[in-house]
């Protein structure tokens, strides 16, 4: 059985189109360079309007993947290249979101928010930045 997490999303939001009556996975977007371990991002819209999220503990792990065609430790310029995760799930009362580098150990970003779409935008958000500069543009 899926847990039940309610939520009232505005018509225009942007994932509010993805949603249907039947439980789904939302699509995610994910770059090029990220190994998706886990995704259990998914949803429905309930009888009553409100949209219904998963709200397991374990929504989403993904691992960053070396540059294609170097090594794991090194990339085409030289650089250090690190092998960080990033955590996502629901824990009692919030969304959290962790970037890992590399481990439990070393917790670098923590995100926590109320909101689904807050969620979903913030995870695509340090998915892009890390896959395009390394790291997060801004610090949530």
């Amino acid at each position: 059985m899926i847990p039940r997490l309610y939520f009232r999303l505005p018509p225009e939001a942007v994932a509010a189109w993805r949603i249907t009556a039947a439980w789904a996975l939302l699509p995610l977007r994910v770059p090029t360079g990220w190994a998706v371990a886990w995704n259990g991002v998914s949803a429905r819209v309930a009888p009553s309007g409100e949209v219904e999220f998963n709200d397991s503990e374990d929504l989403f792990w993904a691992t960053k993947v070396p540059p294609r065609g170097t090594g794991p430790y090194a990339t085409d310029d030289g650089s250090f290249w690190r092998e960080v995760h990033i955590d996502g799930g629901w824990y009692r009362d919030h969304f959290k979101l962790v970037l890992l580098d590399p481990d439990w150990d070393h917790i670098r970003h923590r995100f926590t928010t109320t909101d689904p779409l807050e969620f979903l935008l913030t995870l695509e958000r340090w998915l892009a930045d890390i896959a395009q500069h390394g790291d997060l543009r801004e610090a949530p």
